[in-house]
C-alpha cells in the first residue's frame, strides 16, 4: 500500500485528535502549534500557519506530498470549534405560554448550564426562561449542537463524550450524546422538510446495505441530480414494491415539485414503485399512465446513476465508523441527521457550497447546527 493510500481517509483521525482534548499545543496563536504523534506519542509535530491558507507541517507525509496531513486538519478543527464557541448567537424570542412577541428581560437564573435570561411577557404576564430549543437538557445549546457537528463529521458518541470530558471538563455518559443526536436530528428534518425546497428535472433513486443490530438492511436514498439535494432517505428489511415506494413518499414531502425522469439500476421494483408514486394520466388522453422511470444501462452510459452512486462513498464514509446500528427505528432517525449534515451543514466539493444553497431556497450561516435547531425550535423561514 502507498502511503498516498495510507492517508486516504484523514478527517476521522483529524477530529479524533480534537476530541482527545490534550494533543493539540498553542505555542504562538494563530501561527505555531504542536501535535502529538499519534503512533509514537513521544514525538511531536509542528505545525506553522503562515497565510490564510498556507499550512506546513515537519511529519513525513506533509513533507512528501505538500498536502494537509491529519496534524494540520486537527489543529484547523480546532481553530473552526473555538469560532463557534465565541460566536453570539441570537434568535427571536417568544412567550412559551400565548406565543406573543412583546416580552421584556425580567432577570437572570443560574443552573448546570450556566447563567441564562428570564423574560417576561407583558401580553399575559407569564414569565419564562429562553430555552433556545434545548430546553430541559444538562448542558447548554452550543455544546448540544458540537455533539451533532463532531458526530456527523464521523466521530462516534464515546469519543464526542470523551471531547467534552477533556476540553469543558463536562461529564456526560456517551447514551447522554446519543440522546442528544437522535431528538435534535428528529426535530431537525422535520423542520427541513417544511421548507419546500424546489428540485431539478431528474431524481436520483438507488439502495445500498448497511448493518443494523447485527442483520443486512436496505437503505434507500432519493437525490435532485442538479443540486446533489438528498430529499429522502429510508432504511427497509426488504426490496418490494412497497419498500421502493417509501422514499418517494417522503421525498414528494419534502418538495412540492415533481420529476420530468428518474434514474434507477435495474432492480424490478423500482418502476411499478415510481409510477404509482410519480406516475400520472397520458398527456394525449391514453389509457394508462406515463411513468417518469428511466432504467440506466450502463455507468458509461449518458443517462447514469453515478451521482447517487458518488454520495453513497460519502454516506458510507459516516456509517463505516458507527459500526452497526442497534435498531432500525434509531438507524432511520440518525440517517435523517446525516441528511440534515449533508444538505445544510457539510459543504459539497463539487458545488462550493451546501446543496441547501444550491438549491437557491435556504442558506444557513455562521455554527450551522445550532442554528438550524434554533430555527426548527422557533419554526422560521416556513
Amino acid at each position: 500500500m502507498s502511503r498516498t493510500e495510507i492517508w486516504q481517509d484523514q478527517k476521522t483521525p483529524a477530529l479524533a485528535i480534537v476530541a482527545r482534548g490534550d494533543q493539540i499545543k498553542t505555542i504562538i496563536p494563530n501561527n505555531k502549534y504542536t501535535v502529538q504523534s499519534q503512533s509514537k506519542p513521544e514525538n511531536y509535530y509542528t505545525i506553522h500557519h503562515y497565510q490564510e491558507n498556507k499550512w506546513v507541517c515537519n511529519c513525513i507525509h506533509h513533507q512528501a506530498t505538500k498536502r494537509n496531513c491529519i496534524h494540520i486538519l486537527s489543529v484547523k478543527f480546532q481553530q473552526s470549534l473555538k469560532e463557534t464557541k465565541d460566536t453570539v448567537f441570537e434568535a427571536s424570542i417568544k412567550c412559551d405560554k400565548c406565543n406573543s412577541a412583546d416580552i421584556v428581560k425580567n432577570g437572570k437564573r443560574k443552573n448546570k448550564s450556566g447563567v441564562i435570561n428570564r423574560y417576561l411577557c407583558k401580553e399575559c404576564g407569564y414569565r419564562f426562561t429562553d430555552n433556545d430549543g434545548f430546553k430541559k437538557r444538562r448542558s447548554n445549546p452550543e455544546k448540544i449542537a458540537l455533539a451533532l457537528d463532531l458526530y456527523f463529521r464521523g466521530l462516534s458518541v464515546r469519543k464526542v463524550a470523551e471531547h467534552f470530558q477533556q476540553v469543558y471538563n463536562l461529564h456526560i455518559s456517551h447514551m447522554t450524546v446519543y440522546r442528544w443526536i437522535y431528538n435534535y436530528s428528529k426535530l431537525a428534518s422535520k423542520w427541513m422538510d417544511k421548507q419546500n425546497t424546489p428540485t431539478g428535472k431528474t431524481w436520483h433513486i438507488d439502495e445500498t446495505m448497511l448493518k443494523v443490530d447485527g442483520e443486512f438492511r436496505y437503505l434507500w436514498n432519493v437525490l435532485d441530480s442538479e443540486s446533489r439535494y438528498l430529499l429522502a432517505t429510508h432504511v427497509s428489511k426488504h426490496r418490494g414494491i412497497k419498500d421502493a415506494q417509501q422514499p418517494i413518499k417522503k421525498a414528494k414531502k419534502a418538495t412540492s415539485d415533481r420529476p420530468k425522469e428518474v434514474l434507477t439500476d435495474g432492480l424490478r421494483t423500482y418502476p411499478k414503485a415510481i409510477v404509482k408514486e410519480l406516475g400520472r394520466r397520458d398527456v394525449k388522453g391514453h389509457w394508462g399512465f406515463w411513468n417518469p422511470h428511466k432504467r440506466v444501462q450502463s455507468i458509461k452510459a449518458k443517462e447514469s446513476n453515478n451521482r447517487i452512486e458518488r454520495f453513497h462513498g460519502t454516506e458510507k464514509e459516516r456509517t463505516k465508523v458507527m459500526r452497526g446500528f442497534d435498531q432500525e427505528h434509531g438507524c432511520a432517525n440518525l440517517m435523517e441527521g446525516f441528511r440534515v449534515h449533508y444538505n445544510l451543514v457539510k459543504n459539497h466539493q463539487a458545488l462550493g457550497c451546501t446543496p441547501s444553497e444550491a438549491t437557491g431556497k435556504l442558506g444557513i450561516d455562521g455554527f450551522r447546527w445550532l442554528n438550524i435547531i434554533q430555527n426548527a425550535k422557533n419554526k422560521s423561514f416556513i
